[in-house]
C-alpha cells in the first residue's frame, strides 16, 4: 500500500515536472527576441519616415507648380504694362509722322523732343541707363570694340568714339557699347597681340 502511494506520488511529481517543461517551452515562446523588437521598431520608423518623405515631396512639386505658374503670369503682365508703355510713344510718333516739318519745324521738333523726353522717362522707370563710354578706358565688359586708331595725343586704351550707345538694365549689361579704342603703337608685340586678340574677341561677340 505504501509503495503504491509513493508510485503515485512520483507519477504525481513526473506529470508536475512535465507540465513545468510544457510551460517554460511556452513562456520561452512567448518571450520576444530583443532584436526581433527592436528590428520591428525600426522598420516602423522608416516606415513613417518613409512617408513623411512622399508628403514633402508632393507638398514641393505642388509648391514649384504654384510657383513657376506665379513666375509665369508675372512676366505676363510685366511685358504687357512694358508694351502698354512702348505703345503710347508709338502712338505719339504716329502722330509726329502728320507733322508739316517744313510749315511749322519749330513745333515739329518740339514735338520730337517731347516724344524722347516721354521715351526717356519709361526707361528710367524700367531703370534702363546708357553706358557712358567716350573717355572712360576700355572694359570688355561694358564695350564691345570693333575698331582700333593711335592717337598719341589721347590716353592709350581709352573708348575714342561710341558707334552704338550701351545700356544697363538693374545693374546689368543689356547691351553693351560698339566702340573704337585709342592704343598707341609704342607697345611691345606681345602687348598689340593681346591687344588685337582682345579686339577681335570683342568683334566675335564675347
Amino acid at each position: 500500500m505504501h509503495e503504491e502511494h509513493n508510485k503515485t506520488q512520483n507519477e504525481g511529481n513526473d506529470v508536475s515536472d512535465e507540465v513545468l517543461l510544457d510551460i517554460e517551452e511556452e513562456v520561452e515562446l512567448i518571450t520576444p527576441d530583443p532584436l526581433t523588437t527592436k528590428l520591428d521598431e525600426e522598420c516602423e520608423k522608416s516606415k513613417d519616415l518613409f512617408d513623411q518623405l512622399q508628403r514633402l515631396q508632393a507638398e514641393f512639386e505642388n509648391y514649384r507648380k504654384r510657383m513657376d505658374n506665379r513666375i509665369f503670369e508675372a512676366r505676363k503682365f510685366a511685358s504687357e504694362e512694358i508694351l502698354l508703355k512702348f505703345l503710347d510713344i508709338y502712338d505719339n510718333l504716329l502722330r509726329a509722322q502728320d507733322m508739316d516739318f517744313e510749315t511749322d519745324p519749330i513745333s515739329a521738333k518740339k514735338g520730337i523732343e517731347a516724344i524722347m523726353q516721354q521715351f526717356d522717362k519709361t526707361l528710367h522707370v524700367e531703370e534702363v541707363r546708357p553706358i557712358e563710354s567716350i573717355g572712360k578706358v576700355f572694359d570688355p565688359y561694358y564695350q564691345h570694340a570693333v575698331n582700333r586708331v593711335s592717337d598719341l595725343d589721347k590716353p592709350d586704351g581709352v573708348v575714342l568714339e561710341e558707334y552704338q550707345r550701351g545700356y544697363m538694365l538693374k545693374g546689368k549689361v543689356l547691351r553693351p557699347a560698339v566702340v573704337c579704342v585709342n592704343r598707341h603703337e609704342t607697345h611691345s608685340a606681345q602687348e598689340d597681340n593681346d591687344n588685337e586678340s582682345e579686339i577681335k574677341e570683342d568683334e566675335n561677340g564675347e
